[in-house]
């Protein structure tokens, strides 16, 4: 799963929640950002390539020239329409078999945020989930990974998934605070995980349990 960034606000407006859907049609949620702008959070869908290559690539090429960029692992390269389109296939997939749930969030037909849970692939983690989640450099700080997080972790609780963890830079303060405020734990800190632009970074884990 690609990794997460997240710097969240409370600059979004009352949003109106609607029923986890029963087809890629049906949206999770519809919300207005302060500035105006309409949000929708729905699931991932084949036709999506061409806008979804276009996200991650954005986010291969923030990383490369922002040197504070606070993107956890991966995005080391550009993907090739063939390479993101097997990857949706194989998402769906997982998706239709209650193995994951993944979730796009867009804004005037661009994806800018993408998010998912996936369920442990061995017997005894299989009601354990690992969460992802990358929000676009210009949708920060608005509130549009909170809104993901909780979406998940609703549909992590419909699945059956008894916990849930996420891991990223234990320098984003900003996801620290949000997933703390979605019922998240600090588990711990791996020191020195990441290297990148010549200096080593701790990844934080953090994780809660999920209530019947």
């Amino acid at each position: 799963m690609r990794k997460t960034y997240l710097d969240n606000s409370l600059l979004y407006r009352r949003a109106r929640r609607i029923q986890p859907m029963t087809s890629s049609r049906h949206p999770y949620k519809l919300f207005v950002l302060a500035n105006g702008e309409r949000v929708t959070l729905r699931i991932l869908r084949p036709q999506d390539v061409d806008s979804l290559l276009t996200f991650f690539n954005g986010l291969v090429d923030e990383k490369g020239h922002d040197r504070k960029s606070q993107l956890h692992a991966g995005f080391d390269k550009k993907f090739t329409r063939r390479q993101e389109a097997q990857w949706i296939r194989e998402v769906l997939d997982r998706v239709e078999k209650d193995e994951a749930v993944n979730i796009v969030a867009e804004v005037d037909r661009r994806i800018v945020a993408n998010g998912g849970v996936a369920r442990g692939k061995y017997e005894d983690t299989h009601r354990h989930g690992s969460l992802g989640l990358t929000v676009s450099q210009e949708y920060r700080g608005h509130g549009i990974g909170s809104r993901i997080i909780q979406t998940l972790v609703a549909e992590s609780r419909r699945l059956g998934l008894k916990s849930i963890d996420v891991e990223f830079l234990a320098i984003n303060k900003s996801a620290e605070r949000a997933y703390k405020r979605a019922g998240f734990k600090k588990a711990g800190i791996i020191p020195s995980k990441i290297f990148r632009n010549g200096e080593y970074f701790d990844a934080m884990i953090m994780a809660r349990k999920l209530a019947r």
